[in-house]
Parts: structure tokens; sequence; C-alpha cells
């Protein structure tokens, strides 16, 4: 009777560790574990991720978006929902000028992306190199708008546009509140967002839409692994903090 029940204590431990051991190499990809990025809660404000009233180029984030501060440990926003965080290694850039000239723009981007000019309204930079099957793209666009276009007008074009972008492709979908954010000196509004596709892959990214003089518009989309939205979120950063016109 006690040698069945020791055969049947190790044939239990051998079946859990084979479940255990199942359930590692699923979510391992890479050598780096696979956790869901924080879920973007409803009323979350992006400025939270961000410190002060404006990007820096050396600003860092986690993995949940927050911004980490010098000598301080960020505060989760569910510790008791939220997974133990297993951090992969942050992406560094080297930065190099942009010209626009189609858009009258100039600005500062990683080296070796690859920069698409063929739209007259748009220049497209993509990462060459893709993290979780998903290449980091930074698309910026001027449009001419009429003669009585508002700022109000502009809170409208953000979501028209995370509406567009969320449409397709996405299983799951959630957006920030709007926040209020210059670029180029000129008012405008950003929000941020989460989608998880089909093959469970998330992307994260960030739209912003400002006001110009001369009844325009400038709109500024990111899109990346949602994994390494720290280190993207720096490119926006940079870019946001070199842009100039050039004409």
């Amino acid at each position: 009777m006690k040698r069945f029940a020791l055969l049947l204590a190790l044939i239990l431990a051998a079946v859990l560790l084979a479940g255990y051991s199942s359930s590692s190499l699923a979510s391992n990809v890479g050598g780096q574990l696979q956790q869901d990025p924080l879920s973007l809660p409803s009323g979350y404000n992006p400025a939270s991720e961000e410190d002060g009233s404006s990007y820096l180029p050396d600003t860092q984030y986690n993995e949940y978006g927050q911004t980490v501060y010098a000598g301080a440990t960020p505060i989760p926003l569910d510790p008791i929902d939220m997974p133990t965080p297993t951090p992969r290694p942050s992406l560094t850039f080297s930065y190099g000028a942009v010209m626009a000239d189609r858009l009258g723009l100039a600005f500062e981007a990683p080296v070796g992306w690859y920069v698409d000019t063929t739209a007259a309204d748009a220049i497209v930079l993509t990462d060459p190199v893709a993290y979780d099957n998903v290449n980091a793209t930074l698309t910026i666009r001027i449009l001419p708008v009429d003669s009585d276009y508002k700022l109000a007008d502009v809170k409208t074009e953000v979501r028209n546009m995370l509406s567009e972008i969320g449409q397709y492709n996405y299983s799951e979908w959630t957006t920030t509140d709007l926040a209020s954010r210059t670029l180029l000196k000129k008012d405008g509004y950003y929000a941020n967002y989460r989608g998880e596709l089909y093959d469970g892959t998330i992307v994260r990214g960030r739209v912003m839409v400002a006001l110009l003089d001369g009844n325009k518009v400038i709109s500024v989309h990111m899109s990346a692994p949602g994994w390494f939205n720290e280190s993207y979120m720096n490119v926006v950063s940079h870019m946001r903090d070199t842009l100039q016109m050039i004409k």
C-alpha cells in the first residue's frame, strides 16, 4: 500500500512538472519571458507617462509606459493585478538629421531607419529591425484644413485617427484619454493606444495632432512593438525636441 501511494505521488509530480515546463516554454521567445504589457485602464491619462511639460531625449520609461525617475521606484497602477515584470533590454539609437523638404520640416531620427518620402504630404520612417515581428514606424503628415478649423477640431482628428488605426487587425484595442501637447510650439492634443493583434502580439503607439498657422495641421503617429514601448517613446521625444520648420 505504501509503495502504491509513493508511486502515485511520483506520477502526479511528473505530470505537474511536465505541465509547468510546457507552459514555460510556450511563453519564452528568444530567451525572454513574454508577459503582457500593462493594459490601459479606463480614464488613464497619457501625461502620467511623462516627466514635466516636455519630452526629454534621455527620458526613460518602464515596460508599463511609466516614467522612470532617477532615485525613485515607479509605483504600478494596479499592483494586485499586475504581473511581475521581466524587463527586456532597452533599445538605444544614434540620431541623425532628417530633411522632409516637401513638408518643410527637419528633425532627428534614428540612423539606419528607412525613410519614405514618396507621399507628397507625409514622411514615413521605419525601423528595419523587427521585434516580435513588428517593425516600428514613425509617420509625420501635414494637411491643409478649412479656415474655420479650430483647436477643438484637433481633438476630433486625434479620435478619428485612433479609430481608423484600431478598426483593423486588432482583437483588443484600448486608448487613453486625450491630453494637451504642443508641437512646433503650436497647441494640440495626443493620446496613446494599446492593441493586441489576433496572434497575441502587443502593439503600442501614440497619435499627436497640432494646429499650425496657415490653415494646416501636423500629425505624428508612432507605432511600435509593445514590449519596447519605452525605447520608441524616446524616439518620439527626440523627434519632437528637434522638430523645426525649414521654410
